[in-house]
């Protein structure tokens, strides 16, 4: 005799499992704070010596300057696949943990358009272009999640 109602043990174990979700969300969305944050990038991929730097008056209009991505970075390619996939990925968390295509996706470009604006007071070079990458990763995985979902 089961001393524990299944509906309380299917709850514990959804419970459980959205914890789980959470914690997959909060990691992942500080790893991204760690790529985003870090005043020199070039020094975290080559050194892995991660420092932080804060401009309390940044330049503002450098954030519209949509010609210098292959200027910022010498591996520039890298670095902007790195924000297409990881914009992607916390999507799907998102959207695993949520269940909701609309929260997930406002909610991740939200975090890119928050992430890149404040990068101009770390002493980094928070773009336009960048909020356009991470979108476009986001309604890349949302395409094809989509289109997973309707062939099941």
């Amino acid at each position: 005799m089961d001393l524990i109602p299944k509906r309380t043990e299917t709850y514990r174990h959804q419970s459980k499992k959205k914890q789980g979700q959470l914690v997959l969300v909060i990691v992942w969305g500080l790893f991204l704070c760690m790529n985003i944050f870090a005043e020199n990038l070039d020094s975290l991929l080559t050194l892995r010596s991660l420092d932080f730097h804060w401009n309390s008056s940044p330049n503002y209009m450098s954030f519209f300057n949509m010609v210098d991505i292959t200027e910022i970075h010498s591996y520039w390619f890298l670095v902007k696949s790195g924000h297409f996939i990881g914009f992607a990925i916390m999507n799907l968390l998102l959207y695993n943990l949520l269940g909701s295509y609309k929260k997930s996706i406002a909610i991740t470009i939200s975090f890119a358009v928050g992430s890149e604006v404040l990068q101009l007071f770390f002493g980094r070079d928070g773009r336009l272009y960048d909020v356009v990458i991470d979108s476009m990763g986001v309604l890349t995985e949302y395409y094809f999640l989509r289109k997973i979902r309707k062939r099941k």
